[in-house]
């Protein structure tokens, strides 16, 4: 190296203290770099090492035998990282459990250094043999590691920058690691949780390949990552245990460190198993809230076998209204909107669902698709707010496969071949990107998907329904929003109502409780009047929320009172806990006052500021005698 940054020289002293007196100074390097730099004297490892020692063709042709499945579902997320990383000067590297090199591809502009440095197919980069690196380091700690310059225990590597992450398969075995190495003056801060992102989408696909015929769970503490990287996936057999985690499933539910072979979805879960097998229709569950044994609560759909999808596609189907009907309890703009939508289904006419967040939109999604010729087929929803840019094409439109010896499945189809005869729902579409939307359009004109990395192009056959919180007749004007692809998706357009404005309150309450298998449930009159003056911000999903809280609150039998209300619900209100001096017609009237006084007696400015719609006003006004 022809200079040492100030930072190098004080690790190079701090690895120097150690090899004279067996101890790292604090402080100066990372506790990870510092056990392996300990582990490397005990190995009696020189800091001079240079090593060629490489296998031959026919071992290296063996080698990735063995290791087909790794190599078949890792080299599309490899092709993926390099796009995204390409001209940066960087190699990617895939090896197997022990650090050995099986795939390697990377810049021109570094591939000499990387030779010259043994970074090849064919080379072991374990830590025993190669010291503190990226590689071998990430696998000894099964952790992600990242190793900089003069942190490498072998001196001829400080030329390097790497960042690991070991991969796991669908057992939570270590079966290889991911690597990204650049020359050590272009350090990459980004590159680490990049690499992890992609060993992540690794682990995945190497979980689904080993685990097609189980039901599956996907879950995630936070509804809008169902259905992207970093959600939970479990795995049950029919009778309900426990078969394989995948590495985010085992973090969300404490079992990192425990075996899988005696736990049930009774001891996860405090719902029935056959209340969620209950709710499979045309394969899939809706997204679904689930209570933890340790109270927490995550969102999650079942999914069932591949098999079970073959057996449900010729049973007799329900009345086609049915699903959509079942969503309307007495409001006239809702039942509008289903009537409507219930002319064009199956006629190929796109539908784009608006409205604000937490009104149904995905429930009214997969209604559509439960009321169609198409409800025996997938239903595969897509976040488009909730993945990151990088993620959105790589989500919809699938890789190339990997064709490797030993392979069992082949790429990734991506979400729209996944769709292949159902419907595709897109929600906060207005969020997609604007490279992204010319690519979807294409697809919607031709009816044909091309995967990432080029090959054949597929046809597909697709019903779309998008949904947004957006106004995206503004967007297009604002230029963020591809006009052809926003009259392409708006073939018919509805507005589900927000719950505020909603005329169908207390039968949706009910119908809500009768999902939670609440039984009889009394409301005190404060209560409802509560409900019916409550601006609702969060609608359908606030209201889900307040209702389990409250019976969770209540004792079985007891009235549902104020006192069993979230303080939250509450405060929406502008009203005091349930201690406070005065009755609530007290309260609510001075309140009503107070508005009109304050917009000059305008009904309709005084019911927007309060929530609630001008019958309700002119209700409670004819209640507190004024006319």
């Amino acid at each position: 190296m022809n200079s040492r940054s100030p930072e190098d020289l004080l690790i190079i002293n701090a690895r120097s203290q150690l090899l004279a007196r067996g101890d790292v100074p604090k402080g100066v390097v990372a506790d990870t770099i510092a056990r392996s730099w300990q582990r490397c004297v005990s190995y009696g490892l020189d800091s001079n090492l240079v090593d060629d020692a490489r296998l031959s063709a026919s071992e290296l042709r063996s080698l990735r035998e063995q290791n087909g499945m790794l190599l078949a579902h890792a080299k599309p997320e490899m092709e993926t990282l390099h796009e995204q990383i390409s001209s940066s000067g960087s190699i990617i590297l895939l090896t197997d459990a022990n650090g050995m090199i099986l795939h390697a591809m990377g810049d021109d502009s570094f591939l000499d250094t990387a030779t010259r440095l043994s970074l090849q197919e064919g080379v072991s980069w374990n830590e025993s043999w190669r010291g503190t690196n990226a590689i071998g380091t990430a696998l000894e700690e099964q952790a992600p590691v990242a190793v900089h310059a003069a942190e490498h225990f072998v001196e001829n590597h400080h030329l390097l920058s790497c960042s690991a992450v070991p991969i796991l398969d669908a057992q939570g075995q270590l079966v290889g690691a991911l690597d990204v190495s650049n020359d050590y003056r272009i350090r990459q801060p980004h590159s680490l949780a990049l690499v992890r992102m992609s060993a992540q989408m690794i682990e995945n696909r190497l979980f689904n390949a080993s685990n097609s015929n189980g039901i599956t769970l996907y879950f995630h503490a936070r509804q809008e990552f169902v259905g992207t990287l970093w959600q939970g996936i479990a795995v049950f057999s029919e009778d309900g245990k426990l078969r394989a985690l995948n590495r985010s499933g085992r973090f969300q539910l404490g079992l990192e460190h425990q075996p899988l072979d005696r736990i049930s979805f009774s001891q996860l879960f405090d719902q029935p198993f056959s209340a969620l097998l209950s709710r499979l229709h045309g394969g899939m569950s809706p997204l679904l809230p689930l209570r933890m044994e340790n109270g927490a609560r995550v969102y999650a759909r079942m999914q069932a076998p591949l098999e079970q999808h073959r057996i449900i596609s010729h049973l007799p189907s329900r009345n086609v209204v049915t699903a959509l009907e079942g969503l309307n309890h007495g409001d006239l703009r809702l039942a509008r909107a289903i009537d409507q939508v219930k002319r064009v289904i199956d006629r190929d006419i796109p539908i784009l669902i608006e409205g604000e967040t937490g009104v149904g939109k995905e429930l009214f999604a997969q209604a559509i698709h439960q009321s169609s010729r198409r409800r025996n087929k997938a239903f595969v929803a897509i976040n488009c707010a909730a993945l990151p840019e990088g993620l959105i094409e790589s989500e919809l439109f699938g890789y190339e496969e990997g064709a490797f010896t030993g392979a069992r499945r082949k790429g990734s189809p991506g979400k729209l071949l996944q769709a292949d005869g159902g419907t595709l729902f897109l929600d906060e579409i207005g969020d997609m990107p604007l490279n992204l939307q010319a690519r979807l359009l294409r697809v919607l004109q031709e009816r044909r998907v091309t995967p990432l990395g080029g090959g054949e192009a597929k046809p597909v056959d697709i019903a779309i329904v998008s949904a947004t919180n957006r106004k995206l007749g503004e967007l297009v004007n604002q230029g963020g929003f591809r006009s052809d692809l926003y009259y392409r998706l708006n073939g018919l357009a509805v507005t589900l109502p927000p719950l505020r404005e909603r005329s169908d309150l207390k039968p949706l309450v009910r119908h809500l409780l009768d999902k939670e298998e609440a039984g009889h449930v009394i409301f005190s009159e404060e209560v409802e009047t509560l409900f019916e003056a409550h601006p609702w911000p969060g609608n359908l999903r606030q209201l889900h929320t307040v209702l389990r809280t409250a019976l969770a609150l209540k004792d079985e039998g007891d009235e549902l009172c104020r006192e069993h209300l979230p303080q939250s619900f509450l405060d929406e209100l502008g009203m005091q806990p349930v201690e406070a001096e005065g009755s609530l017609d007290k309260l609510e009237a001075e309140s009503i006052r107070n508005t009109l006084l304050a917009h000059a007696g305008n009904v309709s400015s005084a019911a927007r500021q309060l929530g609630i719609s001008r019958t309700t006003l002119y209700r409670k006004l004819r209640q507190m005698g004024l006319n």
